[in-house]
């Protein structure tokens, strides 16, 4: 009975030891290392743009607004799941929706901000960054900062070919198509690459350890260091971090109606998050949206030429992607749904997406652009799916 009793009293006193690691651990844990983060800060969420450094964006001092002829779309009963509709309205107050915009012909037709957020709440783009980051690369493109998608990468880094001389046939267009064969184990845990790519605070110096899985080019593997990687290629072009270039080419032109921030890896280093980070209202990233609809003119000044957009979004089944969807292409980190006619393809529609529901779609043939941000996205089957429901609602309307 004293055994029994003693053993008992041993695992309590075992219990109280490992708690009282733990909360030692989580105490002694700064937020300046990855291991911090990872304790402290542990599932990213939608507030994570409070939580890390960032380079600040003014308003424009000439915004750009859309006209609004508001409709009335509360009650569209719309496809929640193959079993069950719902009104629109009920389904993004359940869905976890912050913020829900619908723009044809730079004309606002529904416009709903739900679950604590205002219009001027800011919302985090999560891996929306990478679709903007895109445009980023192609305007440094434009001005020859950059000569071409073809590039080698070690023309821009050449200390990766000390970590592997296979670096060598790595081209930004690799990179940009997700075919870098970079190393990426995708899982949650602190030794994965999903949470080191999103809160290790040196990130050009994570990017050098880096070995390569597969030869680059040879297949399609998600990778959220493609556009860190690409973020340093470009401070390198341009002398400048991602962000101020950003700022200066892009921002400053689309007449942003509030202020914006991007996240950077940390103080010290100064790396822009250029995977996850840009914090904007949710009118404002319609306005990339527009961009893109326009074909990189702003208002009859070609921000981004014509050449960079039409490349951006040329597809082949060469970058078809069937396991995820049959009409599913992944291109110069935008997903891209499109119908093949022949030898023609008809786009359907361009996307950014990012963690936990933050969607930029756009739908070139209606002239319509689609912005949803939220704290979950899991309550929904398929947010693509709704969103052409509603494109056809309003088509069939007009």
């Amino acid at each position: 009975m004293a055994t029994q009793f003693q053993m008992v009293k041993n695992k309590y006193y075992l219990f109280f030891i490992l708690l009282g690691g733990i909360l030692i651990t989580y105490a002694s844990s700064s937020t300046e290392t990855y291991f911090g983060r990872f304790i402290k800060w542990r599932a990213s969420d939608i507030e994570d743009h409070t939580k890390f450094p960032k380079f600040e964006f003014e308003a424009s001092q000439e915004p750009f607004y859309f006209n609004s002829a508001y409709k009335n779309l509360d009650t569209l009963r719309i496809s929640q799941s193959k079993r069950e509709k719902a009104e629109l309205i009920n389904l993004l107050e359940q869905s976890g929706t912050t913020a829900f915009l619908i723009i044809k012909n730079d004309t606002i037709l529904y416009e709903k901000y739900l679950n604590g957020y205002e219009r001027e709440s800011i919302n985090t783009s999560f891996s929306v960054a990478k679709s903007i980051t895109s445009l980023v690369v192609g305007k440094a493109i434009d001005e020859q900062l950059i000569k071409g998608v073809k590039d080698s990468v070690v023309t821009y880094i050449p200390g990766l070919i000390n970590t592997s001389p296979e670096y060598e046939k790595l081209l930004i267009s690799h990179l940009l198509d997700m075919r870098s064969g970079i190393q990426f184990k995708d899982h949650d845990l602190p030794w994965g690459d999903k949470p080191k790519a999103y809160y290790n605070p040196a990130l050009r110096r994570r990017i050098m350890e880096l070995p390569l899985d597969y030869e680059p080019g040879s297949k399609f593997h998600y990778n959220s260091y493609n556009p860190i990687l690409v973020g340093m290629i470009l401070e390198k072009a341009t002398h400048l971090p991602p962000a101020k270039y950003f700022e200066k080419k892009v921002w400053n032109e689309v007449g942003m109606e509030y202020s914006g921030s991007w996240s950077m890896d940390s103080k010290e280093s100064g790396m822009t998050k250029m995977e996850s980070g840009l914090n904007l209202r949710a009118i404002d990233f319609a306005k990339f949206g527009r961009l893109i609809l326009k074909k990189g003119n702003w208002n009859g000044k070609q921000l981004i030429s014509k050449n960079w957009m039409t490349y951006s979004f040329e597809i082949s089944e060469e970058f078809k992607l069937p396991e995820f969807a049959d009409d599913l292409y992944y291109r110069n980190f935008w997903w891209i749904y499109a119908n093949k006619k022949g030898s023609v393809y008809e786009i359907k529609c361009i996307a950014g997406t990012g963690h936990l529901g933050q969607y930029l779609f756009i739908f070139p043939t209606e002239k319509i652009i689609i912005v949803r941000m939220g704290k979950e996205n899991d309550k929904v089957d398929s947010w693509r799916s709704l969103f052409q429901e509603v494109v056809n609602h309003i088509s069939r309307r007009n």
